[in-house]
């Protein structure tokens, strides 16, 4: 028989620690509550006033009866929390806040630069704060804040007033399963508008008498800094000193995503934890040199607060990102505990730091950076605490060794141990927001972090001290030094990303399967008895085998079409009754001048939501540069056993990219009119109708007798198409500029439209033809031999 745990041992107080602080599951509920009120789970607002006032009264009863329970503080909480929620998404604004203003209508604003700009490949973002409009009667006060996007241009600085004309949107992203929330993500920030620019006269930089801000000096004087390093040098030191990660390429982009350090540029609590601890200890050193400061006040509490100003100072400068800002709360909440003399309560530093976040800001909880940055933390506390060095080991490595050499050891083993657990920790996150695990994350950071974080960040701050002091002959050799580990680091961070297998592509999990998962790794390393833990174990991987075994079993009784909502015009997967996929995709013509396409568009993501990992067929009915970036993403993450394409414009770099990949894999890309594409795909017959001397091909899809048309969009110069013969399709695919001439002639049950906002009217259509717009959300039809059964995708 077993003994009991013994209730001093160290994993007994880890583990009982979490939650002897009430601080822990109050910030629990409080996410419980917000995370309902986004997932749809929402009361009414006039339920909410008289719930929270009679909670507030039994936490009263409760206190002045003294009653012990948590349950009921904790039911306030979570209603506190889908309160701030509900607040968050739908706020009551004010009367001259741009959310009143009509969308799609142009406008003109009078504003001011509110953030540091981010400069991309091809378009410059800006966040403006609005302070007049102007009207039928003059100009009159506006509020509310803008996203704004412009032709890349020199980036204004902060402060800096400006006048555009434009449409007001809202902030919208694509509204397909799997996609990024776009719009939360902004909601966030207090921004639910946006505009884009494409004249340089419809964006004005008005001349300023004021003098610029110190900040926006600062970061001005950091770039002229910058502007003579290399190309590698520039860029690194921009995101690590500015967080502006606008000359990050996208080759240095996968190689961090591939080995899991993609946290290095980025201004997070790692970078502000560095900035801390070298001030507290240099601080602390200072101060000790002093016999009468030892004697008389407790230098360890005194050297936290120069901490706490060097990271205020160091997030001030970068600009506040938001990612800075909760970064800048995290490390400030643990500096407060080390003031007050109680340095060990890191869980009350987490729980702190996290609902001074979600008080400000709600939405946070949904941030990629705020859920990395906590559950990395998290993770570090619980697990690296229970892969601890014994005393025996110190011990033996003390008499055999030279002290020198056991201290390297343990430093260099406990280094592995956090940066274990917090890629442990991360993995389920990483999978489920980027569908990417990195394999040698744990040892890549061992290197790149002493390197980029213990050594050139310093350096770099060293040189940005001397720039704001106007010593920039000063602050250049300490920038030459700090550009050699920093080169150094990304070089191992470059060559362990080139390794084959350095990171696994993965489907998208489901909430339930990256539950399952954490349930799996907390019963491994931290559950305390082995039945706990082994049972914990087996159950935990049972049910998430189960999750991802028993969908691939199940076989569709019909042929399946989702059309999806795209900013570059028709993207769309089918999938046969045998499990067969097909992509078919077909871009706008671009105005003169216009952006290219994305590669994190709608396809990639829909694909890993629905855990595909191959496509038997892609169609690309009309490629060129607004679609080339996301078929290229698509190519790169997913096997693809057939590509076949019509060149649609301009040819992109990108899809010269796309076709040598292609065929380096041994499947090159065809054409559609002479590279003989599929007639077929299991029981599906796929036809191309001609759309046209010189216009390409349609896309008709037939099983049991019912016909799918996908109609790709026209040229700017087309006439209407023609069309195949035949009986009525079932379902008509059309662009938005088509759709009102082709239902009529065509007469389908089931009308879908892409492209464009707006359903024609019931009086152009014929009777009974139901009508979709992918705009509203993406449209899955189920074809079957006796009906089409349409349905529409709704963000909740």
């Amino acid at each position: 028989m077993s003994p009991n745990p013994d209730p001093t041992a160290p994993e007994h107080r880890t583990t009982s620690r979490v939650w002897a602080r009430p601080s822990a599951p109050a910030t629990l509920a409080l996410m419980a509550g917000i995370a309902a009120s986004a997932w749809g789970v929402r009361l009414p607002e006039a339920w909410l006033k008289p719930l929270l006032a009679g909670a507030v009264v039994l936490l009263g009863l409760s206190w002045w009866l003294r009653l012990q329970g948590r349950a009921l503080p904790l039911a306030f909480l979570g209603l506190v929390g889908m309160a701030l929620g509900q607040q968050a998404l739908a706020p009551a604004f004010p009367p001259h806040h741009l959310a009143h203003l009509p969308v799609d209508q142009e406008v003109r604003l009078l504003g001011r630069v509110d953030k540091p700009a981010k400069l991309g490949p091809e378009r410059l973002q800006l966040v403006v704060a609005a302070e007049a409009r102007h009207g039928p009667q003059g100009w009159r006060p506006a509020t509310g804040r803008l996203l704004l996007y412009a032709p890349k241009t020199e980036p204004p600085p902060v402060g800096a007033r400006l006048v555009l004309k434009g449409k007001l949107r809202e902030v919208e992203g694509l509204k397909n399963p799997g996609a990024f929330n776009l719009a939360r993500h902004w909601a966030a920030e207090g921004i639910f508008r946006q505009m884009s620019v494409r004249q340089e006269g419809d964006l004005i930089i008005l001349a300023g008498t004021e003098r610029q801000p110190l900040g926006e000096r600062l970061r001005r004087g950091i770039r002229e800094l910058l502007k003579n390093q290399d190309e590698v040098t520039r860029s690194l030191y921009l995101a690590m000193l500015l967080g502006d990660q606008g000359e990050i390429t996208q080759a240095q982009r996968q190689a961090f995503s591939r080995t899991g350090t993609s946290h290095l540029v980025v201004i997070s609590g790692l970078h502000l934890s560095m900035v801390a601890a070298a001030v507290y200890f240099l601080v602390s050193w200072l101060l000790r040199r002093s016999a009468w400061l030892l004697l008389r006040v407790n230098i360890f509490k005194i050297s936290a607060l120069p901490a706490a100003a060097a990271v205020a100072a160091y997030a001030w400068v970068a600009g506040g990102s938001p990612a800075t800002q909760r970064a800048e709360i995290m490390v400030l909440s643990y500096l407060l505990l080390v003031f007050l003399g109680r340095a060990r309560e890191i869980w009350s530093a987490l729980a702190l730091a996290a609902l001074v976040i979600l008080a400000l800001s709600p939405l946070r909880l949904f941030a990629i950076s705020f859920q990395l940055s906590f559950v990395a933390v998290a993770a570090i506390i619980m697990l690296a605490s229970r892969w601890g060095v014994g005393g025996s080991e110190v011990d033996g490595w003390g008499g055999r060794s030279p002290r020198w050499a056991w201290r390297t050891w343990l430093r260099v083993k406990g280094g592995l141990k956090v940066s274990a657990a917090a890629s442990l920790g991360t993995a389920p996150l990483v999978a489920f927001h980027f569908q990417v695990v990195s394999l040698l994350g744990w040892l890549v950071n061992l290197a790149a972090i002493p390197l980029m974080l213990a050594l050139a960040l310093p350096l770099g701050e060293i040189a940005v001290l001397c720039q704001a002091l106007h010593l920039p002959a000063l602050g250049e050799p300490f920038l030459w030094l700090g550009s050699w580990p920093l080169r150094l680091g990304y070089r191992a961070i470059e060559w362990a990303a080139a390794v084959p297998g350095a990171a696994l592509l993965v489907p998208t999990p489901t909430w339930l399967q990256v539950a399952l998962c954490y349930v799996l790794l907390l019963s491994l390393f931290w559950a305390e008895r082995p039945r706990r833990r082994w049972g914990g174990a087996a159950l935990a991987a049972a049910l998430l085998a189960a999750t991802v075994v028993l969908p691939r079993l199940e076989q569709p009784a019909h042929l399946e079409i989702t059309c999806l909502d795209s900013r570059s015009g028709l993207d769309g997967v089918a999938v046969t009754p045998e499990g067969r996929r097909l992509v078919f995709s077909a871009a706008w013509e671009g105005w003169p001048g216009a952006g290219g396409g994305g590669g994190f568009g709608a396809l990639p993501s829909y694909l890993h939501w629905r855990q595909f990992r191959q496509v038997d067929a892609v169609l690309a009915l009309g490629l060129n540069r607004r679609n080339a970036a996301e078929l290229l993403s698509l190519a790169q993450q997913f096997a693809i056993r057939g590509f076949w394409f019509r060149d649609a414009g301009e040819l992109a770099p990108e899809a010269v990219e796309l076709r040598n990949l292609l065929g380096d894999r041994g499947a090159p890309a065809r054409s559609l009119e002479k590279g003989g594409p599929p007639s077929a795909l299991g029981s599906v017959t796929l036809t191309y109708p001609s759309l046209g001397e010189g216009r390409g091909v349609g896309l008709l899809l037939t099983w049991e007798g019912r016909r799918v048309l996908i109609v790709p969009p026209r040229s700017m110069d087309d006439a209407a198409p023609r069309l195949p013969p035949g009986g009525p399709p079932a379902v008509l695919v059309a662009p938005g500029d088509l759709a009102a001439e082709l239902a009529p002639r065509l007469r389908p049950q089931v009308l879908v439209i892409y492209g464009e906002k707006w359903v024609p009217p019931a009086s152009a259509l014929p009777v009974g033809l139901r009508a979709l717009n992918t705009a509203q959300g993406a449209v899955t039809l189920a074809v079957t031999p006796g009906a089409v059964t349409v349905q529409q995708w709704r963000r909740p």
